[in-house]
């Protein structure tokens, strides 16, 4: 079974997760600001740090990749079709947060580490979940044995979903990608990019799926 923390962080407040096995070999969810801060806490934990992985390029969940990954010397992932939003990270944060940050150097999951679709934690295997919608190389990752379920910011508690506002933001891949996440068993415990912690039964009182039977 894997342990994690979640670590609020940002202006945003985005959810940071650190997700470790009885080894202490640990990955790093969506380090979204503040990376000295998230590497303190790594160090009283006694973790060592594998792999950053990133559900998505939005800069709220990217910002502490410069200093993790200076710390640390680990890759990092995410998926491919968002690499322009890393492009475009430092416009972003001037806009939302009124201060200039580096742009951060990542490569995707499809490109850095080839054709990944499983990260091993000790004896615990990590799925990547492709789910895009709110971005369109959003994923979710999968730890099915510990019934934890990353989603970013494509399912939130009470219902919610990401926003779709976006030019290259997609409703119907978003709602395809939820119904893809619903599938899992209903004891999973959902762990999204902001906001409080849920499990999938309770989303699946509460979402109405209208795209899951298109073609």
């Amino acid at each position: 079974m894997l342990n994690y923390r979640r670590l609020v962080v940002g202006g945003l407040a985005t959810n940071c997760y650190l997700l470790w096995s009885t080894d202490k070999s640990a990955v790093i969810i969506d380090p979204g600001d503040e990376g000295t801060e998230i590497a303190q806490v790594i160090n009283e934990l006694q973790l060592k740090p594998m792999m950053i992985l990133l559900t998505h390029g939005h800069f709220d969940h990217i910002l502490g990749v410069i200093d993790l990954q200076l710390i640390y010397k680990i890759p990092i992932a995410m998926g491919k079709e968002d690499a322009f939003l890393v492009d475009r990270a430092a416009a972003a944060a001037r806009y939302f947060l009124k201060r200039n940050i580096k742009i951060p150097k990542i490569k995707s999951i499809d490109e850095s580490l080839p054709e990944i679709k499983t990260i091993k934690l000790d004896d615990e295997t990590i799925r990547v979940i492709k789910s895009p919608g709110h971005t369109p190389g959003g994923v979710s990752f999968y730890a099915p044995k510990s019934k934890l379920l990353f989603t970013g910011d494509t399912i939130f508690a009470d219902g919610l979903r990401g926003e779709t506002d976006h030019q290259y933001s997609s409703k119907k891949l978003l709602f395809r990608s939820i119904c893809n996440l619903l599938k899992l068993p209903d004891e999973t415990k959902v762990l999204p990019g902001h906001g409080e912690e849920t499990n999938l039964a309770e989303v699946k009182k509460l979402f109405n799926c209208n795209y899951c039977e298109l073609p």
